[in-house]
């Protein structure tokens, strides 16, 4: 599996194969940061993703370490 670092904006991509997992840590205005994974094929486009709710985490860190957790386990049981 590959790992793409991109802005915090568009977040983080991670590839297996014909899939891609978008996975984000969004800071909120109460310090907590909120993790979300969107997961699609790749020869679709960003409006075909599939959002995964993550949770909320009390650091940036931890939101990243849940997102990418979920992400891999998105791709690897090919959740869609």
């Amino acid at each position: 599996m590959e790992e793409f670092d991109a802005t915090q904006q568009s977040g983080r991509i991670l590839q297996n194969g014909s899939h891609i997992a978008r996975i984000l840590a969004l800071a909120n205005d109460d310090g907590t940061f909120e993790a979300q994974v969107f997961v699609r094929l790749t020869r679709e486009p960003e409006l075909a993703e599939t959002y995964i709710p993550v949770g909320m985490y009390g650091t940036e860190e931890a939101a990243w370490a849940a997102a990418h957790e979920r992400a891999t386990r998105a791709l690897e049981n090919n959740e869609f």
